[in-house]
C-alpha cells in the first residue's frame, strides 16, 4: 500500500476511536485482527474479541482520549506515539476503578496489508500504568 493510503486508513481508525464507534473501528480491520498488549502478553483475536477490548476500555475510561505525540507512516503500517488520558472509572487491566486520572504514554504499531489494519501491538510501561491507578 502507498504511504498516503496507510495514513488515511490509520486516520479513519483513529477518528472512529475518538467517536467511540466500535463498528467504525472494526471496519478498518482485516477479518481476523490480533490486538496484543505487549506489557502483559494479553491477546485479543478476531473482531468480536477486539470489540470486547474496546468496550471494556470505553466503559472503564469513558472520557478516554489518545493525545497524539507523533506518527510514523511506512509501506507496511503506521506507528503512533500518544498519551492515553482519562479517568479510571471501571475495571481495566485487572484493576478496580480508582477514580484517578490516567496519563499513560504508549506506542501503538498498526501493521497493514491490502488496505486493512491487521491489528495493534500496544507498548507501554506497566509500572507507569499502576502508578497512574494508585497501585
Amino acid at each position: 500500500m502507498s504511504l498516503h493510503k496507510n495514513k488515511r486508513l490509520w486516520q479513519k481508525h483513529v477518528l472512529a476511536e475518538n467517536r467511540r464507534s466500535i463498528q467504525g473501528l472494526l471496519d478498518t480491520l482485516c477479518d481476523e485482527p490480533v490486538y496484543t498488549i505487549m506489557a502483559t502478553g494479553e491477546e485479543h483475536r478476531g473482531k468480536e474479541a477486539v470489540a470486547a477490548f474496546y468496550s471494556g476500555l470505553f466503559e472503564a475510561v469513558p472520557d478516554a482520549t489518545f493525545d497524539l505525540v507523533n506518527a510514523f507512516v511506512a509501506e507496511d503500517g503506521v506507528v503512533e506515539e500518544s498519551v492515553l488520558r482519562g479517568t479510571h472509572q471501571g475495571v481495566w487491566m485487572g484493576v478496580e476503578a480508582s477514580g484517578r486520572k490516567i496519563g499513560l504514554p504508549l506506542t501503538i504499531v498498526f501493521p497493514m496489508k491490502n488496505g486493512q489494519i491487521l491489528g495493534e501491538r500496544m507498548y507501554f510501561d506497566m509500572g507507569t500504568l499502576m502508578r497512574c491507578l494508585g497501585k
